[in-house]
């Protein structure tokens, strides 16, 4: 899942999150990745073995952070093959997020969360709008509705690294819905991957600092690049 404008590539490291919004916004860009599709051969390697291995133990040292990072790392931890695991992953993945579990899929969705619980209602026009606000697109390979929580993630890390206005409203909008759906994905996941990814979406969420906070973490950064 990809916006017009670059993100992380799924499952690649970022530095290490704090409550300054040059952190969290990147954190934000990463889990938008990991809820949009499960994690391939390579990059389980590379989150075992890999850069992705020192950012998973990087989160799991911030206190904020360390609950949802060690149920991550203990999901990828065992003796079994990178592809095994892969293979195990999504099968989860197709169950948890995508219809495959039935009355206990988890949809990824705000629509699902609000109002009737049906796809495609106003929380989808709303970020539909919200993205052409920010004259942002969903990327070609994108099929995802607009109010997908990788969707609404990957808005959110956008507005806190420019300092937009919007960012103080989107933070709220997804503090309405993802404690409900964080919620479920801990009791329906298995495997404790997105179970992991569900607790570091709510601290990150939690720590997102308001707009004014964003602005003057984003200057400072800039005075020490200079």
């Amino acid at each position: 899942m990809t916006l017009a404008h670059s993100l992380p590539s799924a499952h690649m490291p970022v530095p290490a999150p704090a409550a300054g919004a040059g952190e969290i916004a990147p954190l934000c860009a990463w889990l938008a990745e990991v809820f949009i599709a499960p994690p391939s051969a390579p990059e389980i390697g590379a989150y075992r073995r890999g850069e992705a291995a020192a950012w998973l133990a990087s989160l799991a040292a911030d206190p904020d952070f360390a609950p949802g990072a060690a149920a991550m790392r203990q999901a990828l931890a065992g003796e079994g093959s990178d592809e095994a695991l892969a293979a195990r992953l999504g099968t989860a993945f197709n169950r948890l997020f995508l219809g495959f579990g039935g009355r206990r899929t988890v949809v990824p969705c705000e629509s699902a969360w609000r109002g009737n619980g049906r796809l495609y209602q106003a929380p989808a026009a709303e970020m539909q709008h919200l993205l052409a606000r920010a004259d942002l697109s969903l990327g070609a390979g994108c099929v995802e509705p607009p109010d997908h929580i990788s969707v609404e993630l990957a808005l959110l890390s956008f507005l806190l690294v420019s300092g937009d206005p919007g960012t103080d409203a989107m933070k709220e909008r997804l503090q309405g819905w993802i404690p409900a759906f964080c919620a479920r994905c801990l009791e329906e996941d298995t495997t404790g991957f997105w179970g992991g990814a569900a607790r570091l979406l709510t601290a990150a969420v939690a720590a997102c600092p308001a707009r004014d906070e964003a602005r003057q973490d984003r200057h400072t950064e800039e005075r020490k690049a200079r």
